[in-house]
């Protein structure tokens, strides 16, 4: 995330386009709100069009107006978005939902800022700055011949990926922990706080729904529970077939007991060391003691090699909460 801090700042002082990618959720908008208001252009509209809300007939008229008498229904001169946003940015949202007729129609306005209203025979020039996003793979989008190739290459200036929720790490606590106080705050509870089964449940859960997902959770948990802290049961999460709770049931019925085997690198890791003073045939002198962090770190960076470097399972697997192996990684790479 500071990574995309990072970009949001550096992208804010300049009026190049912005594309923003990421799964639904994740916050996309409000990244691009940030670039915003950010910007020169604060005081100036932000105007928001959902490429994939609108229907066919009306893009083009939602994105450049249209003048009285159009098409039938039209019975007055109307705005489009590209003439609200004058001055201001413009926040082309789900942009490969949009029809392939109103792409080339983008394109043409990208490269010469001017553009012309349904039924309108006078073009018009405005001074806008394009931000957009998508949940869809864009250069998928491109090579399966949805979205164009020369619009993507002119939007594609600055790209921001956000990342999904089960990739933030503790992140997920700390958004959680704010997300419960602005709930508390709207609707009263008290002195709320997750219990520490209820931190465990949050870090495990996968949240295919991200950050809207957890909003809903955990509105949800206030309302219904106002003033007491806030156990895993009282987070109502639907199970996902092939969660990650039964890939790990299924990883423990097919695993090895571990028993006093030997530390061996595995194959798709040379970074993780090779240790065998948990052999009791190791054990002669003093001198082959082990020191007891060393050892944690040698089964921790072994558990995330085994479990392809998946932080929950190997937490899980190890009887640990994640934010507990996040919390020493730290720790050791300061070191």
């Amino acid at each position: 995330m500071r990574s995309v801090y990072r970009t949001i700042d550096a992208a804010a002082a300049s009026d190049v386009t912005v594309f923003i990618t990421g799964e639904s959720g994740t916050g996309k908008e409000v990244a691009a709100e940030a670039i915003h208001s950010l910007s020169l252009r604060r005081d100036k509209p932000f105007v928001a069009l959902n490429c994939g809300a609108i229907s066919r007939e009306l893009a083009e008229s939602e994105l450049f107006g249209h003048c009285k008498g159009s098409f039938t229904g039209a019975i007055a001169d109307r705005a489009g978005a590209v003439r609200q946003a004058d001055g201001g940015t413009l926040f082309l949202d789900e942009l490969c939902e949009m029809p392939s007729d109103l792409q080339i129609k983008l394109l043409r306005f990208l490269q010469s800022g001017t553009f012309r209203p349904v039924g309108a025979a006078v073009t018009e020039h405005v001074d806008v700055r394009i931000v957009c996003t998508t949940n869809r793979d864009p250069l998928e989008e491109v090579a399966s011949g949805r979205f164009r190739e020369d619009l993507y290459y002119r939007l594609h200036v600055i790209p921001l990926r956000m990342p999904a929720l089960r990739e933030r790490g503790e992140d997920m606590l700390l958004v959680a922990e704010y997300l419960l106080r602005r709930y508390v705050g709207e609707y009263g509870g008290g002195d709320m706080e997750f219990a520490p089964c209820a931190t465990e449940k949050i870090m495990a859960y996968p949240w295919p729904g991200n950050i809207r997902q957890l909003q809903n959770v955990i509105r949800h948990a206030v309302v219904m529970h106002p003033g007491a802290p806030l156990t895993a049961f009282m987070l109502p999460l639907p199970e996902l077939p092939g969660s990650q709770e039964a890939n790990i049931n299924r990883m423990l019925a097919s695993s090895a007991p571990p028993v006093i085997a030997k530390f061996e690198t595995p194959n798709n890791s040379a970074d993780v060391p090779q240790r065998t003073g948990i052999d009791p045939a190791d054990w002669r002198t003093a001198s082959d003691i082990v020191r007891v962090s060393e050892m944690e770190k040698v089964a921790i960076d072994r558990a995330i090699v085994l479990c392809d470097g998946n932080v929950v399972q190997a937490a899980m697997l190890l009887g640990l909460n994640p934010s507990t192996i996040y919390r020493k990684k730290r720790v050791w790479q300061a070191a």
